[in-house]
């Protein structure tokens, strides 16, 4: 028993270390195969956890993106509830302000920029939302209390001219003082017939009769580009050149889109200017002023006399160089628009007359019609239009409205009537130019 015993812990033994040695053997050649198993796995490895890093980047870029169109579109769903509450405060009704600029909104919009004078396209540029939003901010804070005769007459909406036009209410107050002095006439005149018999009556007031006749110039660029959009709008649309029935509506409708335009440019490259607005309109000033002896010449002179005199002045003004000349005569242009300053606006013309864009002579034309900053020609504007079609005719770059330049030179075109007289328009040279005296535009 104790030798079986003996042989089975011989044999267990055996068993043990062969199983040990199984175990050690087996150890080993696992070792030498995760060795090289470890080695590709490292690689491996490597590329996962690139590719774990790269997702996570990709998330984080996403989600850095996410929070900035986020971020993007509260802000504009902001400022599209400044531009709602704004029109519902000055009586161009959007309903509910909650930031989405649908239909609704935009018809305001177009009513808002109807009544302002600009081209009803429902869609505001930077100068119109900050005019709207900032003149709300004016009647928030009681500004509005300054102009009672306006909000009599036209509701909140006429503080709109009456925050940007300081002189504005002036057009009550006047009528206000007037109808005083009626009613006391009236008082007067009742006073003389409550008199005994044989009493002498009181006159009655001697009222002068309006002169409403095309003669009459209108005062203000922004006051008659809003009653031609009036008229658009009562016409349901704008005049054509297939039917011309109102030649004055219809230029008038070309002379603001002109100036709508004219005051955006202003508008884009004032925010390119390292200067004040107050320094821009200074200097505008300046240079309307000095380009006056060109410019007073519009309605008398020869248009070639016109660009002579208008480069010479613009040479000294601007030492020669006509790249300044010609910025500065596009944003002054626009800023005495967007002011009502026609006599800037003129000067500023007669800088780009001078720079050589003879398209602008469509301006004089406008301001000549009208009688804006000059005297009221209608004969020498067709000669100053005449010019304008004819440059662009013969290859020269468009200023205004550039994607609808065929159908505004169709429609002047077909709106006035041949010269008679005055300013004859510029005559072709016969090599497919126009006789022009030779300019120095800086470039020599």
């Amino acid at each position: 028993m104790f030798q079986r015993g003996l042989g089975m812990k011989k044999r267990n033994g055996i068993t043990g270390a062969l199983a040990a040695a199984m175990i050690l053997t087996s150890s080993a050649s696992m070792a030498d195969s995760t060795l090289g198993g470890f080695v590709a796995g490292a690689a491996i490895g490597a590329l996962i956890n690139n590719q774990v890093n790269k997702n996570k980047q990709q998330r984080q870029q996403q989600r850095s993106t996410t929070q900035r169109s986020s971020s993007a579109n509260s802000f504009q769903r902001q400022q599209n509830r400044e531009v709602q509450a704004a029109l519902n405060g000055f009586g161009f009704p959007v309903g509910a302000v909650d930031g989405a600029l649908g239909q609704r909104s935009r018809a305001a919009i177009s009513n808002y920029q109807s009544y302002m004078g600009y081209q009803p396209t429902g869609y505001l540029d930077d100068f119109q939302r900050q005019n709207l939003v900032g003149a709300h901010q004016r009647l928030q804070a009681g500004g509005g209390a300054a102009y009672p005769e306006v909000v009599a007459n036209e509701g909140t909406k006429g503080l709109l001219k009456a925050f940007s036009d300081p002189t504005y209410a002036n057009r009550y107050r006047n009528n206000g003082v007037q109808s005083a002095s009626l009613q006391n006439n009236n008082a007067f005149a009742d006073q003389g017939q409550s008199n005994s018999a044989g009493a002498a009556q009181a006159a009655t007031p001697t009222i002068a009769p309006l002169d409403l006749s095309l003669g009459q110039a209108p005062t203000s660029m922004a006051s008659h580009c809003e009653l031609v959009v009036g008229m658009t709008q009562a016409n349901q649309g704008v005049v054509l050149a297939t039917n011309i029935s109102d030649p004055e509506q219809a230029l008038g409708e070309q002379f603001c889109e002109a100036r709508s335009f004219a005051i955006t440019q202003s508008q884009g490259l004032m925010s390119q200017a390292r200067q004040t607005e107050d320094q821009v309109s200074a200097a505008c000033s300046q240079i309307a002023d000095a380009m006056l002896p060109a410019s007073a010449q519009i309605s008398t002179a020869d248009v070639k006399l016109v660009a002579t005199t208008a480069q010479g002045i613009a040479n000294g003004i601007f030492n020669n160089d006509m790249a300044t000349a010609s910025g500065y005569g596009q944003i002054c242009l626009g800023l005495g628009y967007r002011q009502d300053d026609a006599k800037m606006a003129l000067g500023a013309a007669t800088v780009m007359l001078a720079t050589g864009q003879m398209p602008y002579a469509e301006v004089m034309g406008h301001h000549l019609r009208w009688g804006f900053g000059t005297t009221r020609s209608a004969e020498a504007s067709n000669a100053w239009y005449d010019t304008a079609l004819t440059v662009m005719e013969q290859g020269a770059q468009p200023v205004f409205v550039p994607s609808k330049t065929a159908e505004r030179n169709a429609i002047i075109k077909a709106s006035i009537e041949a010269p008679t007289g005055g300013i004859p328009p510029l005559q072709s040279a016969g090599n497919g130019g126009l006789s022009l005296p030779a300019l120095n535009l800086g470039n020599n």
